[in-house]
C-alpha cells in the first residue's frame, strides 16, 4: 500500500492545478468575450471556439460535434458567434450531413466571426443523441 506523504500530496495538487491552468488557456477561456443572456460556450481541440446563441443547451442528452472551416491564421483563435442556420446555410450543410449519414445527427448552429462589416464563416456544430 502506498503511503501518502505531505510532499507527495503537495506535488499532486501542484500538478493537477498546472494541468487545469493549461487546459483553461488551451481552450481559450481567458479570451472569452461577454456572453449574451442564455448563451453557452463550447471549445473544441480542433480549434473551433463557439458561443451558441438562441439554441437550447441539451448537453445532458446530446453530444455536440464542431466542424471548423479554414480561416486566415489571425482568426483561428477567435471566438465565433453561432446561431441557428438560415435557409442558404442549412441547404448547403444538410447536403454534407446527408452524405455522412450519422443516425440521429442534426444541424444545431452555424458559426461566424464578425470582421469589420463582413461575416466570416467559421464552421458549424451538429449533435447526436447520447447513448450510454
Amino acid at each position: 500500500m502506498l503511503k501518502l506523504t505531505k510532499w507527495g500530496l503537495a506535488i499532486g495538487v501542484l500538478a493537477g492545478s498546472g494541468y487545469l491552468a493549461y487546459d483553461y488557456y488551451r481552450a481559450g477561456f481567458h479570451t472569452l468575450p461577454d456572453l449574451p443572456p442564455g448563451s453557452f460556450v463550447m471549445s473544441y481541440k480542433n480549434g473551433l471556439r463557439a458561443i451558441l446563441i438562441d439554441v437550447a443547451d441539451e448537453r445532458k442528452s446530446r453530444r455536440y460535434f464542431g466542424f471548423p472551416r479554414k480561416v486566415p491564421f489571425y482568426l483561428e483563435n477567435t471566438w465565433s458567434f453561432c446561431r441557428p442556420p438560415n435557409k442558404v446555410d442549412e441547404r448547403h450543410i444538410l447536403e454534407i450531413l446527408k452524405a455522412r449519414n450519422w443516425p440521429g445527427e442534426r444541424l444545431e448552429v452555424v458559426c461566424k466571426i464578425q470582421v469589420d462589416a463582413e461575416e466570416v464563416p467559421r464552421g458549424y456544430i451538429t449533435s447526436v443523441p447520447k447513448t450510454e
